[in-house]
């Protein structure tokens, strides 16, 4: 759609995955012949977002509307009917966590503490068309949208070659990923992996004020494990590349309900090798055809161990499904896409 300005609504963060994702669109918008800023209006942003993405401070300017959703409501009153400004039918909302059509359980604690029915009468209010980036069946009255794409930068394992600083490897916050990280260690370490290594927040014991049950940690389980802050923003995709393998950890919600998350992209394209352990094979469609492999499987240690000791052959296989995933789910591919459900 030549000529669109895209304004995008969120609840933005500096160190959110979710943010490094719009970032993507805004840089993919020109390639993709339209424009993509935040709307500052329908926004709620931390003080570092304004120098990194466009904030655009008149609702007028924009021509499309995207509302897009995880955790929290952020919406007041008052802007709901700001979004009246743009007509209805240029108006959508992405479902990150999948509120409607109660895909994300109300006893979950990582969905918010909105209820379902509000989620649902809130959509219902902005737009008549809501993505999900899920895998496998939508609810009625949701279509499906990957949402997520690879990274402009893409790095072969083999250009990094097999001498990294880490063997293994975990970028990201412990939001309900203790026990998925912990099983990967553990098996780490029975494969006689001895540089492993986690960046994010939540891992050193420290929890997030009301959200206590996801971000608990036992830290006195990870002696030896080097624990840091989580990285910068625009720095993950290159962080990820200095650990020979970094396993795709999904929380809860994500394995109960398929649905994706930008990960799987970020790790296949930063040269390291991904691997994914049970709960998140219902990803390996987005790798095509080649992805078995890299499943952990029922023998993690084992595969950890064959990922290392066959390191070449391996690097080889991800650098082909590199080239497959970056052709289907490039950011100016998505961006057309998504303005196609424009009515």
């Amino acid at each position: 759609m030549a000529g669109a300005r895209v304004l995008i609504a969120g609840n933005f963060h500096w160190q959110a995955g979710f943010s490094q994702t719009v970032a993507a669109y805004v840089e993919a918008a020109g390639e993709a012949g339209c424009e993509v800023r935040v709307s500052g209006p329908l926004s709620r942003m931390d003080e570092q977002i304004p120098r990194h993405l466009p904030v655009e401070p008149d609702v007028r300017w924009g021509t499309h509307l995207v509302f897009m959703f995880e955790a929290r409501q952020y919406l007041s009153d008052e802007q709901i009917e700001l979004a009246g400004s743009i007509p209805r039918h240029r108006r959508l909302i992405i479902d990150f966590d999948g509120h409607w059509g109660g895909v994300a359980t109300a006893g979950d604690s990582s969905v918010g503490t909105h209820p379902v029915e509000q989620w649902q009468r809130l959509y219902s209010t902005l737009g008549d068309l809501v993505l999900q980036p899920k895998a496998g069946p939508l609810p009625d009255g949701a279509e499906f949208f990957p949402c997520f794409g690879m990274p402009r930068l893409v790095r072969h394992p083999l250009e990094l070659g097999r001498e990294r600083d880490c063997d293994l490897q975990y970028i990201g916050s412990n939001w309900g990923r203790w026990e998925p990280f912990l099983e990967v260690v553990e098996a780490a370490r029975r494969a006689r992996l001895r540089r492993i290594r986690v960046c994010g927040r939540w891992w050193d014991g420290e929890t997030c004020p009301g959200f206590e049950d996801i971000t608990s940690a036992e830290p006195e389980r990870l002696a030896g494990v080097d624990v840091r802050p989580p990285v910068p923003f625009g720095h993950v995709v290159t962080e990820m590349g200095r650990s020979v393998i970094t396993p795709v950890l999904v929380s809860p919600l994500v394995a109960d309900t398929g649905l994706l998350t930008a990960r799987a992209f970020e790790t296949l394209a930063s040269g390291s090798l991904p691997v994914l352990p049970a709960a998140a094979e219902f990803m390996s469609f987005l790798y095509g055809g080649g992805a078995e492999p890299l499943m952990l499987g029922p023998d993690p240690a084992a595969t950890l161990g064959r990922l290392t000791g066959e390191f070449e052959r391996h690097a080889e296989l991800v650098g082909r499904i590199q080239e497959q995933a970056r052709a289907r789910y490039n950011y100016p591919r998505l961006l057309g896409e998504l303005l196609a459900f424009f009515r």
